[in-house]
């Protein structure tokens, strides 16, 4: 429980008073000083804390402090603010990050990967067409690399209504599947080629996306004005070269 409650905000030695509140109930600061090793001063300290964070209380009997805890639902509601005061923090970040003109970030590894496509979603404005060059049938692959968040993303992309305006290296049954699925939102074009290929490179909004599903997943996001307007204008000119896909 103690690493549960550490990661809703609690201490360390907060999340060790709280859980031996729960196992002995209403009791003096005495009891739990018994109970636990750790200073008495800390868990005074600790309680205190708890009190003033509505997740205990104190109740004088004949001049002597007893401590309980409150409604465990308090628990959702201190997570709760602590949600609010995350997604302000975060918000800033991004409208501080937004504000230059030209901007490199490399993400690495399989969580950060996951992440990146979820939040980028969740940013772009609805109805933004995704301009992908190097669709092959390995971008399967991708798919299994996003594994049970490919859903949330899938999704997310229906509700925004992002239109994927894809050049195709090769089409594959997932490839089918989607453009009979979802013909509004998808939109291939062939450029016959045959080679091993593990990433994409995706235009969209006011970002270039250069990512790989390999064995080390990789993106790199780059938001530059120019080289989004260079990289939209190299799209058209291999989409005009490309064979329409019918399905």
């Amino acid at each position: 429980m103690q690493k549960e409650l550490q990661l809703i905000g609690l201490g360390k030695i907060e999340a060790a008073v709280y859980e031996s509140l729960v196992q002995h109930g209403p009791c003096r600061a005495g009891v739990l000083i018994a109970k636990l090793d750790i200073h008495r001063n800390l868990v005074y300290q600790a309680l205190d804390k708890l009190v003033l964070k509505g997740l205990a209380t104190k109740v004088s009997e004949k001049g002597v402090w007893s401590f309980q805890i409150t409604d465990p639902s308090a628990l959702l509601s201190n997570f709760r603010m602590q949600e609010r005061s995350l997604s302000s923090i975060v918000q800033k970040i991004a409208v501080a990050r937004s504000k230059g003109d030209q901007q490199i970030v490399v993400y690495e590894g399989v969580e950060s990967y996951r992440n990146y496509w979820i939040s980028s979603l969740e940013r772009i404005p609805s109805g933004t067409t995704d301009y992908i060059i190097g669709g092959s049938v390995e971008a399967s692959r991708w798919k299994d690399l996003m594994g049970s968040w490919y859903a949330q993303y899938d999704a997310l992309r229906k509700q925004k209504k992002i239109v994927w305006k894809s050049i195709q290296f090769a089409m594959g049954d997932a490839e089918w599947q989607e453009l009979r699925e979802n013909p509004r939102l998808t939109e291939y074009r062939i450029l016959p080629r045959t080679f091993e290929h593990i990433g994409n490179v995706n235009v969209i909004h006011d970002t270039i996306i250069l990512h790989t599903w390999g064995d080390s997943p990789r993106i790199i996001e780059i938001r530059d004005p120019s080289l989004v307007q260079m990289f939209t204008g190299l799209f058209n000119v291999l989409w005009e070269m490309s064979e329409p896909v019918v399905p």
